[in-house]
């Protein structure tokens, strides 16, 4: 990653490296990257003084009326393109400012992120959160999507799904047996590489990569860090492995769900706070070694699990994969080293200063603007209302939540079934979200409106499997 001091040091490198091209990105409501390019030479000052406007409207964020917004390059986040070298671009994330009066905009996502870390340090709870995610996603070769009065379907090809129509087996893999598979069956092992390099290239650091348990189903694990690097981090490795997917003639869907009978695909994250340098999160003489703010900012997520939701799994295809006794948690208890809980503390953590819990019912369709920030904001409001995830009966629970019988799966409290309740719950429940302004009103009600609107589309198209099953009643 580049940094630049101003806009000399800019205008230097592009003569140093012949650039071409210097493009703006911009992440919309949903968490997609948006940007406007311009030749390399047509850079000056006054674009980092005055920055380029736009239509706000458009990305999701303001009223048509209201909608004229400008975004000024972050001189701390650049980069080359690491997937199209020869096209020699420089690349800027941006912040969004109000075109009136100049001042950071206040839905601007990467700006949400920044108050609700300050909102943890006015609190004196916390002054830096730590961050890493598992990242899960389908290496497709074939999709088609079909709408017609005369046909509603989709399809995927793969070569790694099993009995393929042509009966040719060319080292397939048995459904759900994907786990850590090597070459030969594994089939997208050189695209996963070629993904990581792109992605260290950028300072983005990886941990590992390997195959996942379904078929055609892959993991990129990063590295620790501060939690404002990775939201940006986030959405930038979706970017780079979906137009890596493209050069090689691939897709890539983090859809949690898109193969029926295989493992769904989530993301994962783990967190930890620190304070002066030091992880707050651990005790060694508490429960799993957490120490009662960890407790506390535990309770808070499960106590705001069904609003939550709304954010960290925001698709009506979340749903598909949070379905109990399924590969999915989508019962809102903790544990140590338990995969079948909303959130495990994992056992095998020896270091006392990467003590921490993983929250596993988020999924990669989230906005990571919104969706970490939601989980800052519901620790915070665990932490000054000191939610105890024991008192309120949130676990510890080391049981297999997968094997349970429905009348005990009954007693626990469980995660939103659909997108429409943990709408309706994100509606009725987000004071925890607005405290000092972190996520405005204005910005979640947008966002529940288009939610809805997927809804409303979605509803008006009967499923395939409504057909075969009600067709001849």
């Amino acid at each position: 990653m580049l940094s630049f001091k101003d806009s000399n040091e800019i205008k230097q490198l592009v003569k140093e490296k012949s650039l071409n091209f210097i493009s703006f990105y911009v992440p919309d409501i949903e968490g997609r990257m948006r940007n406007v390019t311009i030749p390399a030479s047509n850079f000056s000052d006054n674009l980092i003084q005055n920055g380029i406007g736009f239509d706000a409207s458009n990305f999701g964020f303001a009223n048509v009326e209201s909608s004229d917004m400008i975004f000024k390059p972050d001189l701390n986040f650049a980069f080359f393109d690491p997937v199209d070298t020869e096209s020699k671009i420089l690349y800027f994330f941006c912040d969004v400012y109000d075109a009136h009066t100049g001042e950071s905009f206040s839905q601007d996502l990467r700006h949400i992120i920044q108050k609700a870390l300050k909102a943890l340090r006015e609190e004196g709870i916390a002054d830096e959160v730590q961050v890493l995610i598992e990242l899960e996603f389908n290496i497709i070769d074939q999709l088609f999507s079909i709408m017609k009065k005369r046909e509603i379907s989709y399809k995927l090809e793969c070569s790694e799904l099993p009995s393929p129509p042509s009966g040719e087996e060319i080292y397939r893999i048995a459904e759900n047996r994907g786990y850590h598979r090597s070459e030969p069956n594994d089939h997208h092992f050189s695209i996963r590489n070629e993904i990581v390099l792109a992605l260290e290239q950028l300072g983005i650091g990886v941990k590992y990569h390997h195959h996942e348990v379904g078929v055609s189903q892959a993991e990129i694990e990063f590295k620790f860090v501060p939690v404002e690097k990775a939201t940006d981090a986030t959405v930038l490795a979706k970017n780079i492995s979906h137009r890596i997917a493209r050069k090689n003639g691939k897709v890539i869907s983090f859809l949690p769900k898109i193969i029926p009978g295989e493992a769904g695909n989530g993301m994962h994250i783990h967190m930890f706070l620190k304070k002066n340098g030091k992880n707050i999160f651990n005790d060694v003489n508490g429960l799993y070694k957490l120490s009662q703010t960890a407790l506390y900012f535990i309770g808070g997520i499960l106590q705001h699990s069904a609003s939550l939701s709304g954010l960290t799994n925001p698709t009506s295809n979340s749903y598909r994969r949070l379905i109990s006794g399924l590969e999915a948690p989508s019962k809102a208890v903790f544990a140590e080293g338990n995969r079948s809980a909303a959130i495990r503390i994992p056992a095998y953590i020896k270091n006392p200063e990467e003590r921490r819990f993983e929250f596993r019912p988020t999924d990669a369709t989230c906005n990571p603007y919104l969706a970490f920030a939601g989980l800052i904001m519901a620790g915070l409001d665990g932490v000054r209302n000191k939610i105890d995830p024991v008192e309120n009966g949130f676990g510890p629970l080391e049981t297999n939540l997968y094997k349970l019988s429905e009348d005990d799966l009954k007693k626990i409290p469980s995660f939103p079934d659909t997108l429409e309740f943990a709408l309706h719950s994100l509606k009725h429940d987000h004071d925890y979200l607005t405290y000092k302004d972190v996520l405005p009103e204005d910005l979640l009600f947008k966002w529940i409106r288009v939610k809805r609107k997927d809804l409303d589309d979605m509803r008006k198209i009967p499923h395939p499997w409504e057909i075969a099953r009600y067709y001849d009643l």
